[in-house]
Protein backbone atom coordinates (compact mmCIF):
# COMPACT_ATOMS: atom_id res chain seq x y z
CA UNK A 1 0.00 0.00 0.00
CA UNK A 2 1.21 3.50 -0.91
CA UNK A 3 2.40 6.17 2.07
CA UNK A 4 -0.70 8.55 1.10
CA UNK A 5 -3.48 5.78 1.27
CA UNK A 6 -2.57 4.19 4.21
CA UNK A 7 -1.89 8.03 6.26
CA UNK A 8 -5.65 8.69 4.71
CA UNK A 9 -6.98 5.22 5.77
CA UNK A 10 -5.26 5.16 9.31
CA UNK A 11 -6.56 8.74 9.95
CA UNK A 12 -10.39 7.65 9.27
CA UNK A 13 -9.67 4.38 11.76
CA UNK A 14 -8.73 7.13 14.62
CA UNK A 15 -11.53 9.56 13.73
CA UNK A 16 -13.97 5.93 13.83
CA UNK A 17 -12.66 5.14 17.22
CA UNK A 18 -13.36 8.48 18.75
CA UNK A 19 -16.52 8.96 17.77
CA UNK A 20 -17.31 5.70 19.15
CA UNK A 21 -15.65 6.62 22.63
CA UNK A 22 -18.34 7.88 25.31
CA UNK A 23 -18.63 11.78 25.57
CA UNK A 24 -16.30 13.45 28.38
CA UNK A 25 -17.09 16.34 30.10
CA UNK A 26 -14.77 19.31 29.08
CA UNK A 27 -12.75 20.80 31.98
CA UNK A 28 -9.90 22.69 32.88
CA UNK A 29 -6.69 20.49 32.27
CA UNK A 30 -5.49 21.10 35.72
CA UNK A 31 -8.38 19.24 37.26
CA UNK A 32 -8.41 15.61 39.52
CA UNK A 33 -10.80 13.12 37.65
CA UNK A 34 -14.73 13.39 38.02
CA UNK A 35 -16.41 10.39 37.53
CA UNK A 36 -20.32 9.62 37.41
CA UNK A 37 -22.44 11.85 39.77
CA UNK A 38 -19.98 14.85 39.57
CA UNK A 39 -19.20 14.48 35.73
CA UNK A 40 -23.30 15.23 35.54
CA UNK A 41 -22.80 18.07 37.70
CA UNK A 42 -19.99 19.37 36.02
CA UNK A 43 -21.88 19.16 32.71
CA UNK A 44 -24.83 20.68 34.12
CA UNK A 45 -22.74 23.59 35.55
CA UNK A 46 -21.61 23.89 32.25
CA UNK A 47 -25.06 25.86 31.44
CA UNK A 48 -24.51 28.28 33.92
CA UNK A 49 -24.41 32.12 33.05
CA UNK A 50 -20.96 32.49 34.09
CA UNK A 51 -19.43 29.15 32.94
CA UNK A 52 -17.14 30.29 30.22
CA UNK A 53 -15.86 33.15 32.63
CA UNK A 54 -15.00 30.68 35.34
CA UNK A 55 -13.42 28.33 33.16
CA UNK A 56 -10.81 30.85 31.43
CA UNK A 57 -9.46 31.05 34.82
CA UNK A 58 -8.25 27.37 34.93
CA UNK A 59 -9.78 27.06 37.99
CA UNK A 60 -8.54 23.55 39.86
CA UNK A 61 -11.87 20.91 39.92
CA UNK A 62 -11.55 19.02 43.25
CA UNK A 63 -14.01 15.88 43.49
CA UNK A 64 -16.15 15.67 47.01
CA UNK A 65 -15.60 12.43 48.82
CA UNK A 66 -18.41 10.64 47.96
CA UNK A 67 -18.08 11.00 44.67
CA UNK A 68 -21.50 13.41 44.49
CA UNK A 69 -20.45 16.52 43.75
CA UNK A 70 -16.86 18.72 43.05
CA UNK A 71 -15.08 22.28 44.33
CA UNK A 72 -13.53 24.77 42.28
CA UNK A 73 -10.31 26.08 43.89
CA UNK A 74 -8.61 29.23 42.39
CA UNK A 75 -5.78 31.21 43.99
CA UNK A 76 -4.58 34.39 42.55
CA UNK A 77 -0.44 32.98 44.63
CA UNK A 78 0.77 29.51 44.91
CA UNK A 79 0.39 30.10 49.01
CA UNK A 80 -2.57 32.57 49.69
CA UNK A 81 -2.05 33.60 53.21
CA UNK A 82 -6.12 34.42 53.17
CA UNK A 83 -9.36 32.30 51.80
CA UNK A 84 -12.40 32.56 51.59
CA UNK A 85 -15.21 29.34 51.17
CA UNK A 86 -18.39 30.48 49.25
CA UNK A 87 -21.58 28.52 49.39
CA UNK A 88 -23.71 29.58 46.31
CA UNK A 89 -27.39 29.93 46.77
CA UNK A 90 -30.61 27.91 45.76
CA UNK A 91 -29.45 25.91 42.56
CA UNK A 92 -25.93 27.43 42.72
CA UNK A 93 -22.95 26.45 40.64
CA UNK A 94 -19.63 27.18 42.19
CA UNK A 95 -18.53 27.47 38.94
CA UNK A 96 -20.53 30.92 38.45
CA UNK A 97 -19.54 31.92 42.18
CA UNK A 98 -15.43 31.62 41.14
CA UNK A 99 -16.61 34.47 38.03
CA UNK A 100 -18.83 36.61 40.95
CA UNK A 101 -15.33 36.28 43.00
CA UNK A 102 -13.44 37.27 40.46
CA UNK A 103 -13.18 40.68 39.79
CA UNK A 104 -13.10 41.58 43.44
CA UNK A 105 -9.91 38.96 44.93
CA UNK A 106 -8.48 39.17 41.80
CA UNK A 107 -5.40 41.21 43.01
CA UNK A 108 -5.73 40.49 46.64
CA UNK A 109 -3.67 37.53 48.53
CA UNK A 110 -6.42 35.24 48.68
CA UNK A 111 -7.29 31.72 47.56
CA UNK A 112 -11.41 31.04 46.83
CA UNK A 113 -12.59 27.76 47.44
CA UNK A 114 -16.52 27.61 46.02
CA UNK A 115 -18.54 24.26 47.38
CA UNK A 116 -21.02 22.89 44.74
CA UNK A 117 -23.57 21.83 47.49
CA UNK A 118 -26.32 21.42 45.22
CA UNK A 119 -26.57 18.12 43.47
CA UNK A 120 -28.06 18.77 40.34
CA UNK A 121 -31.42 17.92 40.55
CA UNK A 122 -34.67 20.00 42.36
CA UNK A 123 -35.51 21.80 45.66
CA UNK A 124 -35.72 20.18 48.07
CA UNK A 125 -33.42 19.81 50.76
CA UNK A 126 -32.41 15.94 49.52
CA UNK A 127 -30.83 17.57 46.62
CA UNK A 128 -28.51 19.38 48.75
CA UNK A 129 -25.59 18.57 50.94
CA UNK A 130 -26.53 19.03 54.48
CA UNK A 131 -24.46 20.95 56.88
CA UNK A 132 -22.19 18.23 57.96
CA UNK A 133 -21.24 17.22 54.72
CA UNK A 134 -20.73 20.70 53.45
CA UNK A 135 -18.19 20.72 56.27
CA UNK A 136 -16.61 17.15 55.65
CA UNK A 137 -15.63 18.56 52.30
CA UNK A 138 -14.54 21.88 53.41
CA UNK A 139 -12.09 20.40 56.19
CA UNK A 140 -11.11 18.00 53.22
CA UNK A 141 -10.58 20.86 51.00
CA UNK A 142 -8.98 22.73 52.93
CA UNK A 143 -6.45 20.43 54.36
CA UNK A 144 -5.55 19.31 50.94
CA UNK A 145 -4.94 22.29 50.72
CA UNK A 146 -2.51 23.22 53.76
CA UNK A 147 -4.90 25.78 55.00
CA UNK A 148 -3.94 27.12 58.49
CA UNK A 149 -6.81 27.58 61.12
CA UNK A 150 -7.93 31.55 61.48
CA UNK A 151 -6.99 32.54 57.82
CA UNK A 152 -10.44 31.74 55.97
CA UNK A 153 -13.80 33.55 55.71
CA UNK A 154 -16.65 31.72 55.29
CA UNK A 155 -19.49 32.79 52.92
CA UNK A 156 -22.93 31.99 52.23
CA UNK A 157 -25.04 33.94 50.01
CA UNK A 158 -29.34 32.75 50.27
CA UNK A 159 -29.76 29.49 50.90
CA UNK A 160 -26.21 28.99 51.91
CA UNK A 161 -26.36 31.90 54.26
CA UNK A 162 -29.03 29.41 55.69
CA UNK A 163 -27.11 26.88 56.07
CA UNK A 164 -23.69 28.76 57.00
CA UNK A 165 -24.86 29.38 60.81
CA UNK A 166 -24.94 25.25 60.88
CA UNK A 167 -21.67 25.12 58.99
CA UNK A 168 -20.00 27.52 61.10
CA UNK A 169 -21.36 25.99 64.55
CA UNK A 170 -19.84 23.16 62.94
CA UNK A 171 -15.97 24.68 62.70
CA UNK A 172 -16.25 26.21 66.17
CA UNK A 173 -17.98 23.28 68.04
CA UNK A 174 -16.49 20.16 66.48
CA UNK A 175 -14.48 20.95 63.68
CA UNK A 176 -11.05 22.87 63.12
CA UNK A 177 -11.42 26.36 63.70
CA UNK A 178 -10.64 27.43 60.15
CA UNK A 179 -13.17 30.60 59.82
CA UNK A 180 -12.01 34.20 61.40
CA UNK A 181 -14.89 35.79 59.95
CA UNK A 182 -18.46 34.39 58.57
CA UNK A 183 -20.47 36.81 56.20
CA UNK A 184 -24.24 36.06 56.23
CA UNK A 185 -25.42 37.83 52.34
CA UNK A 186 -29.08 37.85 52.38
CA UNK A 187 -30.16 34.80 54.06
CA UNK A 188 -31.54 34.94 57.21
CA UNK A 189 -31.50 32.33 60.04
CA UNK A 190 -34.68 29.34 60.01
CA UNK A 191 -35.25 29.37 63.59
CA UNK A 192 -37.49 26.04 62.51
CA UNK A 193 -34.85 24.89 60.13
CA UNK A 194 -33.34 21.41 61.08
CA UNK A 195 -29.63 22.24 61.21
CA UNK A 196 -31.09 25.65 62.98
CA UNK A 197 -32.60 23.11 65.72
CA UNK A 198 -29.09 21.19 65.69
CA UNK A 199 -27.59 24.10 67.03
CA UNK A 200 -29.90 25.48 69.72
CA UNK A 201 -30.22 21.60 70.87
CA UNK A 202 -25.92 21.51 71.57
CA UNK A 203 -25.73 19.08 69.31
CA UNK A 204 -22.51 20.46 67.27
CA UNK A 205 -21.21 21.37 70.91
CA UNK A 206 -22.16 23.81 73.82
CA UNK A 207 -22.56 27.26 72.43
CA UNK A 208 -20.80 26.66 69.54
CA UNK A 209 -21.45 29.92 68.28
CA UNK A 210 -19.93 31.39 71.16
CA UNK A 211 -16.94 33.81 69.80
CA UNK A 212 -17.49 33.45 66.10
CA UNK A 213 -17.42 36.78 64.14
CA UNK A 214 -19.98 37.57 61.75
CA UNK A 215 -21.31 40.25 58.90
CA UNK A 216 -24.35 40.41 58.03
CA UNK A 217 -25.67 41.74 54.23
CA UNK A 218 -29.33 42.81 53.21
CA UNK A 219 -30.44 45.15 50.85
CA UNK A 220 -33.57 47.05 51.25
CA UNK A 221 -35.68 45.77 48.35
CA UNK A 222 -35.29 41.90 48.53
CA UNK A 223 -38.32 40.83 47.80
CA UNK A 224 -38.38 38.57 50.49
CA UNK A 225 -37.99 41.55 53.54
CA UNK A 226 -38.57 39.51 56.59
CA UNK A 227 -36.56 36.52 55.65
CA UNK A 228 -33.65 37.78 53.61
CA UNK A 229 -33.57 41.40 53.53
CA UNK A 230 -32.81 44.08 56.29
CA UNK A 231 -35.78 43.01 58.63
CA UNK A 232 -34.61 39.50 58.10
CA UNK A 233 -30.80 40.00 58.72
CA UNK A 234 -31.59 41.89 61.55
CA UNK A 235 -33.30 39.09 63.35
CA UNK A 236 -30.55 37.57 62.21
CA UNK A 237 -27.80 39.50 64.03
CA UNK A 238 -29.74 39.25 67.15
CA UNK A 239 -30.12 35.50 67.38
CA UNK A 240 -26.27 35.14 66.40
CA UNK A 241 -25.77 37.35 69.36
CA UNK A 242 -27.97 35.44 71.77
CA UNK A 243 -26.12 32.62 70.42
CA UNK A 244 -22.61 34.60 72.22
CA UNK A 245 -21.46 35.27 68.85
CA UNK A 246 -20.23 38.90 67.73
CA UNK A 247 -21.89 41.10 64.69
CA UNK A 248 -18.71 42.95 63.83
CA UNK A 249 -20.71 44.78 60.83
CA UNK A 250 -24.42 44.86 59.82
CA UNK A 251 -24.41 46.27 55.84
CA UNK A 252 -27.90 47.33 55.21
CA UNK A 253 -27.77 48.53 51.34
CA UNK A 254 -30.74 51.11 50.67
CA UNK A 255 -30.85 50.36 46.97
CA UNK A 256 -30.00 47.06 46.31
CA UNK A 257 -32.20 44.35 46.67
CA UNK A 258 -31.40 40.14 46.66
CA UNK A 259 -27.54 39.80 46.48
CA UNK A 260 -26.80 42.91 47.69
CA UNK A 261 -23.56 42.12 48.88
CA UNK A 262 -22.04 41.34 45.77
CA UNK A 263 -24.26 43.20 43.30
CA UNK A 264 -22.91 46.41 44.90
CA UNK A 265 -19.25 46.58 45.24
CA UNK A 266 -18.85 48.78 47.46
CA UNK A 267 -20.25 46.20 49.68
CA UNK A 268 -17.85 43.70 48.90
CA UNK A 269 -14.83 45.43 49.20
CA UNK A 270 -15.89 46.49 52.83
CA UNK A 271 -16.50 42.44 53.35
CA UNK A 272 -12.95 41.87 52.24
CA UNK A 273 -11.56 45.21 54.28
CA UNK A 274 -12.56 43.67 57.59
CA UNK A 275 -11.32 40.39 56.70
CA UNK A 276 -8.39 41.49 55.87
CA UNK A 277 -7.62 44.04 57.59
Amino acid sequence: MKLLPLIICLMVAAEVCLAQMPDKVAMPANKAELTDRAAELYQKAQGGKWFSKAAHLKPDILPTSDGQSFLVVWKTTATPRHWIVSLPGTRGFATDDLAIWYPHIKNLDVGLVCVQWWLGSDDTNKSYYAPLQIYREIDIALQRLGVQPGTVMLHGFSRGSANSYAVAALDAGRGKHYFALSVASSGGVGLDYPPTRAIVDGRFGDQPLRGTRWITVAGANDSNADRDGIAGMRRTAAWLKEQGATVIETIEDPHEGHGAMMRNAKNTQRVLDLFLK
